[in-house]
Formats: structure tokens, sequence, C-alpha cells
């Protein structure tokens, strides 16, 4: 509670500024009077948008807690997308102003302007300083619009295919060229029953022909009603051995006030049959054996494990039981958190699965460059990270959470192939 209150006076702080910046900005440099109700420059849409902001997500805060049903997290994720498409741009505007103003005044200080002045004479047509800035500011300021927009309309839905070949010494004959497929982080809630964008992710899926596909949690992002349909969808996922999964940290109602224990542990076991339901094989704090021609090799799942405020209901001494003796071990375990804290030096897990960033769905990723505010927050963030013989893939999400928008950075899925060999990874 304490983090969601502080993001909401930040919220309101940001609001409040940006518009009084720009309101004097514009106001003040203005020849000519604009009038009070002028739109959109007028002062009252400087007072009246941001009041309409501020009320709307002032209720959603103060209800959110106490709602039964998904509907109000979709109605958060489209005012989010208006706020940010007026304000994302009024602070890219302001930004630009101000520092081209000082740009300009800085190099004017340097630059021999009576030789410049004769040699433009002429040739181009003039342009006031005012206007000149105006528009650097409003070609700056489509910049996140345009994002935000392609973010929305196709990024979401952009799935990438990201291939990875591991190479382990342990692994058995039997296993080796194992085709592996992670999914992460749904939150079916949020797709609000866009079935046949992720039947495309299905198909997409389908055709590498997995061994294994797993599922690193966060199925919905509170209510159990959120899976209902989606069963014509993601029963058709095929894999030759298995589908396997395991909760996420939105998988246990813990974001709502519930009337009762009983109901939110009514909510909890009809989210562990909607996975099930969908097909997976869910590994709650529990390892499941697989052999083949003697060989074999072990999948632990654990409940959601991350540093506070998120939930530490993961168990992995209890997990990990009747392993002791498998050659080789993999990992599923939503919060990549849980890698540094406790798998790594305490447990023989040579490959370990994750996802829960969903890379903060904003970034930038060229060659081997890659940013995003996820960086800030979690150590391990996206890709594939090792130390060692131990490695950890961290899966961007396939759905999203608070915006519906992808803004370089994908929905992904993961497709990892197992060698027997000397340590070693590459692409496939």
């Amino acid at each position: 509670m304490r983090y969601s209150l502080e993001a909401f006076v930040g919220f309101i702080i940001f609001t409040v500024l940006i518009d009084f910046l720009l309101h004097r900005l514009i106001h003040n440099n203005d020849e000519k009077p604009i009038g009070h109700f002028a739109f959109p420059l007028g002062t009252f849409w400087f007072y009246s948008i941001p009041t309409v902001f501020i009320m709307a997500f002032s209720g959603i805060f103060a209800t959110i807690k106490t709602v039964d049903n998904p509907q109000l997290y979709v109605t958060f994720q489209w005012l989010l997308v208006a706020y940010l498409s007026i304000y994302l741009p009024k602070l890219f505007y302001y930004v630009s102003y101000q520092a081209t103003k000082k740009i300009i005044s800085i190099k004017g200080k340097f630059t021999d302007t009576g030789k410049l002045k004769k040699m433009n004479d002429g040739r181009y047509p003039t342009i006031s300083r005012k206007k000149f800035l105006s528009q650097v500011g409003i070609v700056m300021a489509s910049a996140p619009f345009i994002s935000l927009l392609f973010g929305v309309m196709k990024g979401r839905f952009a799935f990438s295919k990201r291939y990875t070949k591991l190479s382990f010494p342990n692994l058995p004959s039997a296993f080796d060229g194992l085709k592996i497929v992670q999914i992460s982080d749904l939150h079916l809630g949020s797709l609000n029953a866009n079935y046949e964008q992720m039947e495309e992710a299905v198909r997409l899926i389908n055709d590498e022909q997995p061994d294994l596909i797993f599922f690193t949690g966060d199925l919905v992002n509170n209510f159990y009603e959120e899976t209902i349909g989606w069963e014509k969808v993601f029963t058709k996922l095929n894999a030759r051995i298995g589908k396997f999964s395991v909760l996420g940290n939105h998988d246990y109602g813990d974001y709502s006030h519930w009337p009762s224990a009983a109901a939110k542990e009514d909510n909890l076991n009809k989210i562990k049959g909607a996975h099930m339901r969908l097909g997976f094989n869910l590994l709650n704090n529990e390892s499941q054996i697989l052999e083949t021609n003697g060989d074999k090799i072990a999948i632990t799942g654990v409940e959601n494990w991350g540093h506070p405020p998120f939930p530490q209901y993961g168990d992995l001494k209890k997990a990990a039981r009747g392993t002791e003796e498998i050659p080789f071990k993999l990992l599923l375990s939503h919060d990549p958190d849980h890698w540094d804290a406790e798998v790594k030096q305490n447990y023989p897990y040579d490959l370990t699965l994750a996802g829960h960033t969903h890379g903060m769905q904003f970034g930038i990723e060229f060659k081997n460059f890659q940013w995003s505010p996820a960086k800030y927050k979690f150590r391990r963030w996206a890709g594939l990270y090792n130390e060692g013989e131990k490695y950890l893939y961290v899966n961007r999400g396939l759905g999203y959470l608070g915006m519906p928008a992808r803004i370089g950075m994908p929905p992904e899925i993961t497709i990892i192939e197992l060698t027997k060999g000397p340590n070693s990874t590459e692409p496939m």
C-alpha cells in the first residue's frame, strides 16, 4: 500500500507541475493573449484536463482494492494510455523547448554572427526565435505519442521468438537436443478477450514442435474469472513430452481485499484449476521426474518467491525433494530475484527459467546493447545470465500489465535447445 500511495502522490505532483510550467511558458511568451476557453491552450484546459485525470485515477486508487471483478483493471489500462498520450508529449515539448533555448543562448555567445549572417542572407526564410523553439518542441513531443500509439496498436502483439542453445556436460544423452519453449506473464485479464491475436502466438509456438512448454507464472492479474474462455486458445499448445507451469505473484489474489479468507482461497484454487484446464501441469513446490530410455532429468516448480513487497510462498527445500540423485535439474521460478537470493548458491539447478519483469514493456535493444527502466529495479531483467555452470533465463513476458502497449520490448516466445557437451551458450 505504501508503494501505491507514493506512486499516486508522484503522479499528482507531476501532472500539476507539468501543466503549470507549460501554461506559464506559453502564456508568458505569447504576444497575443490566448482566450481562457480557447482549445487547447486556454487556461480552462490547463486546469480541467489534469483535474479530470486526477479525479479518475483517485477513484480507481480508492476502489481497486475492493473490486471483485477484473473490469476495473481494463478501465485503468486504457485510462493510462489516454493520460500518457497527453502528458508524455507535454513533458517532451517542455524539456526540448527549454533545452533548445539554452543551447541557442550558449551558441550565441561563441558564434561569429557577422560572417554567418552574410552567408545566410537571402538563402533561407526568416523564422522567429519563438516559432523555431515551438517547432522543435512539437517535433520532439510527437516522438513519444507515435511510439505509444505503435506500442498499443502493434507492439503488444508483435510476438518475438528468441533462440538460445545451451550445452551441459551432465545432460543425459537421451535428452540431447531437447527443445524447450518458455512463455510467461500472460495476464489474461489485460488481454481482454483478444483471442485471435493470442492464437497467433500459439501457432508460432507449435511451429517450433517443442518437446516441453514451460509457463513461468502470472496467468491473471488477480481474479480467476480472467481465465474463462481461454481454453479454446491455450489447449491447442502442443508439446511432445508435456506442459508445466508455476504461479506468479499476481495469481494469489493479494492485490485485493477479500470478504473472507475462504473467498480468497477459493479464487486461488480456481486459478490453480485453470492451469490444468488450459493444459498445464502446475508444479506447486514440487518436482516432476522425466525419464527417457532410462535417463532422467528433474523439472522443479516453486511458488512465487520475491523480495518485498512481492510474496515469498516458494519452498525450494520442499520442492527439491526426490531430485537429489537426478544428474540434470531445471527450475521454474517466477521471480528472477529468487535465483540470486537462494537458488544459485544453495541448490544444484543447471537452468532456471523466470519471468516477472516484462522488461518493463519498454526499452531499447540493438545487437549487444540492452536498456530498460527494468534494470534499475531488477538485477536480472531480461535474457540469459550465468555464473559458473548455472544459468538463468528471464523471459520478457507474452502479455502485458498496466499499460496495454509494448515499446521496444516485444512479447517474447523463448526457444531453448539443450545439448550435451562442455558448458557453453550460442544462438540457434
